[in-house]
């Protein structure tokens, strides 16, 4: 009957423990989505301000870059 209670025992403490690390890695992912969602919102920004300040090239060549970024992150997120 101890040896019952024992593993019993044991099982709810794996499982909460299986839980805490549930919990953590949700919260990372949370925390690695709104960063890459503020990367993506600033690269749109200064896409969007580039003409003003810099030449069309100059800005054809930044919008080619953040567009490269951009699918690295959607490839990283869907590895996530």
């Amino acid at each position: 009957m101890k040896f019952c209670a024992m593993i019993l025992a044991l099982s709810f403490l794996s499982l909460s423990a299986f839980a805490d690390e549930t919990v953590k890695d949700k919260a990372k992912e949370a925390a690695n989505d709104t960063r890459r969602g503020a990367k993506q919102a600033m690269r749109a920004t200064k896409d969007a301000a580039c003409p003003i300040v810099n030449g069309k090239v100059e800005c054809a060549v930044q919008k080619t870059k953040h567009t490269i970024q951009k699918g690295a992150d959607n490839v990283e997120d869907a590895i996530d």
